[in-house]
């Protein structure tokens, strides 16, 4: 069974060393609320083209080559074990993947980022390895095996990429984020187990925004914390709870320019918040009518004011726009 770690009694190497939990930063700025409007959603339960079983993760990509327009979506579909590819209105375009170990093949696909080399990164979690593919789902390479040792996963889920190519993968049950460099080769890892500042609780995603600030949705810890590029820590915010700016398993997380984006997964909602930590507006409620939610795990942002959510056992994607 896991112990929590003491801060002060023992040296821990991450990569930085953090003495006190960050706590919401304060700001004079007006701070304004954004409003969501519902726009649509696509997807079924099921095995067929543009069908899921329980997707995981939702990105949509913001480059685009002579195969593929920029803004094709991209989804996890986990139960499915495979992924999807859709145009801008939902239509199903391709898919790749299937049952098993081998190259190109999925046990349990999670998260999945799409880098500015038009290469598909998707987190095999029961492979405990991430995958590279092409922009049309051909294999280019793989890293991480199943442990505990540097550079090795128990349970990855979510990922990220920066605009170096560097990968953030959220190890849940290591309860660290690690970083690699484009070829897949280790280069350092951010926490250990435990509640201080820069330490996780089973963390289930991890985003970006353009100052290279890491987000990490901290989810057995029901907060989200804000690290610098080096793995210091910022801030954070949240705790155990339904209401406003409260959470119950937060497992996916986006920002923007303005906002970050949190699916408050187990109280069936999505919140808001501003670069601070303030929560600004939440939307959402347990149910399957457009704009209601059954364990929302995925979340992006694409072009201005699009948002993406895979409402997983709803076995769908849907898609809101943000009003700023």
């Amino acid at each position: 069974m896991k112990k929590y770690i003491s801060f002060l009694s023992i040296s821990i190497t991450i990569t930085s060393v953090c003495f006190a939990m960050a706590g919401p930063v304060a700001s004079t700025a007006e701070v304004v609320a954004p409003s969501v409007e519902f726009v649509r959603s696509f997807g079924s339960a099921g095995s067929g083209d543009g069908q899921f079983i329980y997707p995981r993760d939702v990105n949509v990509g913001t480059y685009g080559d002579v195969s593929t327009s920029i803004g094709n979506i991209f989804v996890s579909d986990t139960g499915n074990n495979r992924v999807q590819a859709f145009d801008k209105d939902g239509d199903f375009l391709f898919q790749f993947g299937g049952f098993g170990n081998g190259q190109g093949r999925f046990n349990s696909p999670a998260g999945i980022a799409v880098d500015f080399n038009y290469r598909i990164y998707v987190v095999d979690k029961e492979n405990s390895r991430i995958q590279k593919f092409d922009i049309r789902g051909n294999y280019l390479g793989e890293f991480g095996s199943f442990g505990a040792d540097p550079g090795k996963f128990s349970s990855p889920l979510g990922i990220a990429l920066d605009s170096w190519g560097r990968s953030y993968v959220a190890d849940c049950d290591n309860d660290r984020v690690q970083k690699f460099d484009e070829s897949g080769s280790y280069l350092n890892s951010i926490g250990a187990f435990g509640v201080g500042a820069g330490f996780f609780d089973r963390p289930s995603d991890v985003a970006l925004d353009k100052n290279k600030n890491l987000y990490v949705a901290d989810t057995r810890n029901n907060r989200i914390q804000k690290l610098d590029e080096t793995g210091w820590p910022i801030l954070s915010f949240g705790r155990s709870g339904g209401g406003e700016g409260e959470f119950h398993s937060p497992m996916g997380i986006a920002v923007d320019d303005n906002y970050i984006y949190v699916t408050d997964t187990n109280n069936n909602r999505i919140q808001i918040f501003d670069k601070n930590g303030r929560f600004l507006e939440k939307f959402g409620s347990t149910g399957i009518s457009n704009g209601q939610f059954n364990n929302p795990i995925g979340i992006c942002v694409g072009k201005p004011g699009q948002l993406f959510v895979a409402d997983t056992n709803n076995h769908r994607i849907q898609e809101f726009k943000i009003t700023f």
